[in-house]
């Protein structure tokens, strides 16, 4: 047994301990890092002095992600502080809700046995301590996802009303969190297909009517967002390509088998195997779906995305180990439990863009009038920039974490990717005030410099790349040619 059979007391002591374990896990020099650039724009929405402000922030510079985890950060750090530590600290909390909820979402579909192994099958998982130390939404989004399907799972074994409303309220939250959450409402709409071939009837169709109800006020932003994802940011990083023909059409078959086997296969009159067919169904919808997309229209996977459902499949998991056996099971839950328990340190290493020393280096040797420049638009892996006419990031996407560490009042100002000639004029344009500038740039290190103006007067005299992010300065060694004076006009 994990726990003492019959004894509550022994039961609630070996969750406490787990969550305590888990807790201190995820709280290891929680500030010893600098902040990603995405944790940055956390951080700047979270500092704004209003809520319309804070909204504003998040729909200007996060697409995809709607406003409530940085509203909720925003009331967070007014108590726990602007640093590393205090805008990570609400994810960790996230991340011990979400850990209590795995147990009680496998207690609810399998039993307290279930519940346990579902507990130490995910609590020390990798992606489960990376989310819970990450300034960003995604260790809020399993929460409320992992509280939707809770109390979605109590109305159907015949919660009352307050039930139903609790998992309309966590649906409509989850929603605001994040818009990939729409995929866990896709796979609320199998499962209540599934109820209505059952029995006849839905208990649960009006959480999910009620939960859509709520987000319509913002599905004209939402709509805007998911464009903004699909043809920009998540070009940003996951690229542009596609499968071939041939791969387009075995992903569509593929997933399209897969989707109506879930939604059709019978679970026969087994009330816990139907419960393990519901628990696949939020496991493996949105990654079927996000992965077929990637074949059919353009990369869209990313593990993060899809943070709940891989946080399901623990409880899916146990509930597999469960009809084992109980040996296989405790055996299994304790030993993976362990495994993940070894993987801490690899956790802990993850590298993170070096921007104090970025800050640093700069701030050293930066004239106080030297305006230091940033890329506007997305950037893609395959060398491709895009949204920059659309105004996106139009600032430059890594002056927020910049400016996080650097607080010196040198100008900022920002060039258009893609567009090196474009980019070398307004450059050249900026160097005669402070007799210098500085380019921190994502890009090739040919393509970089080919954004910097050049001439007999011009020498580029820094060039060094910190991780990913290159940063070159450009210095005037002569005065500039001072602009050509119009001739008087003759006397009349």
């Amino acid at each position: 047994m994990l726990w003492a059979p019959g004894s509550q007391w022994a039961r609630r002591g070996a969750l406490a301990l787990l969550l305590a374990a888990a807790a201190a896990a995820y709280c290891y020099r929680l500030g010893s890092a600098p902040l990603a650039a995405s944790e940055a724009y956390s951080a700047l929405a979270a500092a704004q002095p209003t809520v319309a402000q804070v909204a504003r922030s998040t729909l200007r510079y996060d697409p995809g992600k709607p406003i409530l985890y940085q509203l909720l950060l925003h009331w967070f750090c007014r108590w726990a502080g602007h640093s590393e530590a205090g805008v990570r600290a609400l994810s960790v909390l996230c991340a011990v809700a979400s850990l209590y909820l795995v147990f009680a979402l496998g207690r609810e579909w399998f039993g307290d046995e279930a519940g346990m192994a579902a507990a130490l099958l995910w609590g020390l998982n990798p992606l489960a301590v990376v989310l819970a130390r990450w300034a960003r939404m995604y260790s809020l989004l399993v929460a409320v996802a992992l509280g939707h399907l809770l109390a979605m799972a109590k109305r159907r074994r015949g919660a009352g009303g307050g039930t139903l409303a609790a998992a309309a309220l966590l649906g409509a939250a989850m929603l605001y969190v994040h818009l990939g959450a729409l995929l866990i409402l896709g796979a609320d709409v199998i499962v209540m297909v599934r109820e209505v071939r059952r029995s006849g009837n839905s208990s649960t169709w009006p959480a999910i009517a009620l939960a859509g109800l709520l987000f319509v006020p913002f599905l004209p932003i939402g709509i805007g967002q998911l464009r903004a994802l699909l043809f920009g940011h998540w070009m940003d990083w996951l690229g542009v390509g596609k499968g071939s023909p041939l791969q387009m059409a075995l992903a569509a078959s593929g997933a399209g088998a897969a989707l109506l086997w879930l939604a059709m296969g019978s679970g026969g009159d087994d009330a816990r195997r139907e419960r393990l067919q519901q628990g696949l169904i939020y496991a493996l919808v949105p990654m079927l779906v996000l992965g077929t997309g990637s074949v059919l229209i353009r990369p869209m996977f990313e593990v993060r995305y899809v943070s709940p459902s891989c946080a399901v499949m623990a409880v899916v998991a146990a509930g597999l180990l469960e009809r084992a056996g109980a040996r296989l099971r405790n055996l299994s839950a304790v030993g993976v439990g362990a495994f993940w328990a070894a993987l801490l340190p690899l956790c802990y290493a993850i590298p993170h863009d070096p921007w104090p020393a970025i800050a640093a280096r700069i701030a050293a040797d930066a004239h106080p009038g030297e305006p230091i420049f940033f890329e506007a638009g997305f950037f893609s892996p395959d060398d491709i920039s895009a949204g920059a006419a659309d105004g996106a990031f139009a600032q430059g996407f890594f002056r927020v974490p910049f400016d996080y560490y650097f607080h010196l009042d040198n100008p900022r100002a920002a060039v258009p990717a893609g567009c090196p000639a474009l980019a070398r004029k307004l450059i050249e344009a900026r160097l005669a005030g402070g007799g210098g500038a500085w380019l921190v740039s994502a890009r090739k290190w040919s393509d970089a410099v080919a954004e910097l103006p050049q001439g007999p007067h011009l020498r580029v005299d820094f060039v060094a790349r910190f991780a990913r992010i290159l940063v070159l300065h450009v210095r005037v060694t002569r005065p500039l040619n001072p602009p050509a004076r119009a001739p008087d006009p003759a006397p009349p």
